[in-house]
């Protein structure tokens, strides 16, 4: 162990498990890019139902100065409302077990990150106040977003205005973000920028200028949010126009199979392709190289990854005007519209099929390394943690 390093509690409540090995990816990969730069200690909890037989128990492994401890646990059934509480009660029991398990055998932490609120918080706020450590709190969730409006509960939004206020910072992907976690109340002085993190020694452009007439949308397949739906009404207006391209769905999700028979129904066989869920990195960004762009007509967002995965890859972008997005996506890096304007999707998918090469695929990929790769990424955050408490 190189004692050289501070060492950082990682607290998250989304993290690829047993179950879900794609859940909360985006977070693992900012404890990565922190890894770069300190010794990272994971502490995941996930209940997993009675009835499921699968791993319970607790899993320890590490590599690259990045720890993981994973505790799963029999949670009780989340059908009975009153199971709430006790679910609440053996996740805070279950993560300070892992907490004192963590701080006997790796010694003493300098600092708490915590990753997505509220339960993961309230463990950094109690060692704040009985043992005096500083936390941070990095924010991803689109609840807060007015489209969605699952920010509910007066204890729920007690405890979080706790949380946040009593943390040295705050960080999240986006603009977007911070502004709507202030609309509800949730103040802070320190509101720090840190976009998602890309692997761009694996998403990176080919080495040929390939010309492809494939478009790529990647994504969890939940039409509420992404509007896969209306991304294959588009695709249809755009086949009665022309017959030389491909869409390429990467994925699963809930809404999986909905969406196939939903494809057929519109009779999009011959321009429709979906592949399934891909976990192997290499081969998704090989088809990111194969395609003419990256398509997403989100209703709402935060800020997809797939997007910073694209641009790494020196693929423009098609995506509407939410979230964060057009904190990144210009004239420069693809075309922005409207959610829900499918007429706009279909005009901008017929022109990137002739005009996508004209984008410059180096600019994309110099903008994405400079804002999005693991060390540029790693070292921001090492730099807040510098604000935070004094680092040799």
């Amino acid at each position: 162990m190189d004692q050289k390093k501070p060492q950082i509690l990682f607290i998250s409540r989304w993290y690829p498990n047993k179950e879900d090995s794609m859940a909360g990816l985006f977070v693992k990969r900012h404890a990565q890019a922190i890894a770069y730069y300190a010794q990272v200690y994971v502490l995941y909890v996930h209940s997993i139902a009675n009835k499921k037989k699968v791993f319970k128990g607790w899993d320890y492994s590490h590599s690259n100065g990045l720890h993981e401890l994973k505790i799963y646990y029999s949670g009780a059934s989340k059908k009975v409302p009153a199971n709430q509480i006790i679910n609440g009660i053996l996740y805070l029991f279950y993560l300070t077990r892992g907490f004192f398990w963590l701080k006997t055998r790796m010694g003493k932490f300098q600092i708490v990150h915590v990753n997505i609120l509220t339960r993961a918080g309230i463990l950094a706020l109690l060692l704040k106040i009985f043992a005096g450590l500083p936390y941070l709190i990095t924010e991803h969730w689109s609840r807060y977003l007015p489209i969605t409006n699952t920010y509910k509960g007066l204890l729920r939004k007690s405890i979080t205005r706790k949380v946040v206020k009593n943390a040295e910072a705050i960080t999240v992907v986006t603009e977007n973000l911070k502004n709507a976690m202030q609309r509800h109340g949730l103040h802070h002085k320190k509101f720090y920028i840190v976009p998602n993190v890309v692997n761009t020694n694996i998403f990176k452009p080919s080495s040929l200028n390939l010309s492809s007439k494939k478009f790529l949308h990647v994504s969890c397949f939940e039409d509420k949010s992404k509007n896969i739906s209306g991304l294959l009404r588009a695709t249809q207006r755009l086949s009665q126009l022309r017959h030389d391209f491909k869409l390429i769905l990467v994925g699963d999700g809930q809404d999986f199979q909905q969406i196939q028979e939903y494809s057929k129904t519109l009779h999009l066989e011959p321009y429709v392709i979906f592949t399934g869920l891909i976990e192997e990195e290499e081969q998704l960004a090989e088809y990111y190289r194969q395609s003419c762009c990256m398509v997403m007509f989100s209703n709402y967002e935060n800020m997809p990854v797939v997007i910073n995965e694209s641009l790494a890859c020196g693929k423009p972008v098609i995506a509407t005007r939410v979230g964060g997005i057009a904190e990144i996506i210009d004239s420069n890096k693809g075309i922005l519209i409207e959610p829900g304007d499918e007429d706009s999707l279909c005009e901008a998918m017929n022109f990137m099929l002739d005009h996508a090469t004209d984008y410059d695929a180096r600019a994309l990929r110099d903008y994405a390394v400079e804002n999005f790769s693991f060390s540029r990424v790693g070292k921001r955050f090492f730099e807040i943690y510098q604000e935070i408490i004094p680092i040799e």
